[in-house]
């Protein structure tokens, strides 16, 4: 298929090896500043980041990638960078060495979003035009919203300058977890602000990675015995890893498990990370697979298959641990200290 642009008035010069190459992580909010930045190369952050209707926190990190793909040099843009002598507020970022922008001020994740009143909320929704969009967040929560209820929907819009379709992707995953609750919605929304998770595509990702990992909560907290506390953040991190981004089944990481506890003597969930990353790496996905590279590995290592005994945890896992881990909390997981 060819197809041949319309060209009428001035046209914008893409560069097509490093956007290309970019363009299937890339998502729509830095295509969005790149398209943006090519036709306007002189532009005020701020104005531009509202221009697009995200923030200037996003706006920045989207210069930034493109910066570093080679598709734009900040030599063309307006903005200067700070000389080196002058100081910087905790409130401004340098984004590169040729561009300084103000930053706006963090949110908390305890934090909650700003208030609006009624008149501000009928406002915004007679101009926005968005009642599409909470006709099918109240379809996914499964009631009619309050005012109050409302007013969330708005600040995530105006205040988070989060994207109508980003906003339904949260009420979507909040209905299939059963938490049908707006505030948890907003915690949610607050948090991946936070994390600088801001296009549909990387909390698409991170979404997929939370509802895989809790269809296999219950066993893996009973495998590694947290019984019925609440995880840690980076008890849930590494259960997220495992079963959403590496997409490990169940049956692998008891395996790995196994292996944790005869080396380690404790379910030491870093541990246990290091021997799933050894074999997410190693293209392991399946127990036969694991075992089958574990039979080489001897095999190789002392010219026997049937070597009896556990693993050699210094030259099978210590180089990954050491690696991933420092050596303070290797030694600190062994006991060795």
């Amino acid at each position: 298929m060819k197809i041949r642009p319309i060209i009428e008035g001035q046209c914008v010069i893409v560069p097509s090896a490093p956007v290309m190459c970019r363009l299937s992580e890339a998502g729509g909010t830095r295509l969005k500043v790149l398209l943006y930045i090519l036709a306007s190369p002189e532009f005020d952050p701020a104005e531009a980041a509202e221009a697009l209707n995200i923030t200037q926190k996003s706006f920045n990190a989207a210069i930034e990638y493109w910066v570093k793909a080679g598709a734009i040099e900040c030599d063309g843009l307006a903005v200067k960078a700070t000389p080196k002598k002058e100081t910087r507020t905790k409130d401004e970022e340098k984004v590169s060495d040729n561009v300084t922008v103000k930053r706006p001020k963090a949110l908390s994740r305890a934090a909650e979003l700003p208030r609006y009143s009624a008149d501000e909320v009928a406002t915004y929704v007679e101009e926005h035009d968005i009642g599409d969009l909470l006709a099918a967040c109240q379809q996914y929560m499964g009631k009619m919203f309050n005012t109050a209820e409302i007013e969330t929907v708005v600040a995530m819009l105006d205040y988070l300058k989060l994207e109508p379709e980003y906003i339904m992707l949260l009420f979507a995953h909040c209905e299939k977890m059963n938490k049908k609750s707006i505030r948890y919605v907003e915690k949610l929304a607050i948090g991946f602000f936070d994390k600088d998770v801001l296009g549909y595509e990387e909390l698409d990702e991170h979404l997929r990675m939370i509802e895989a990992a809790a269809r296999l909560d219950k066993p893996l907290k009973k495998l590694f015995g947290v019984g019925r506390r609440a995880l840690t953040q980076k008890e849930s991190e590494a259960f997220e890893r495992w079963v959403g981004k590496w997409q490990m089944p169940l049956d692998v990481i008891e395996k790995a498990y196994e292996i944790t506890v005869e080396n380690t003597g404790n379910a030491s969930i870093p541990y246990c990370n290091a021997v799933l990353e050894r074999w997410f790496a190693s293209g392991y996905r399946t127990v036969e697979e694991v075992e089958a590279g574990i039979t080489e590995y001897k095999h190789d290592k002392d010219g026997a298959k049937d070597k009896k005994g556990s693993f050699d945890t210094d030259d099978f896992f210590e180089a990954a641990l050491r690696r991933s881990y420092g050596d303070e909390l290797y030694d600190s997981v062994l006991n060795k200290k």
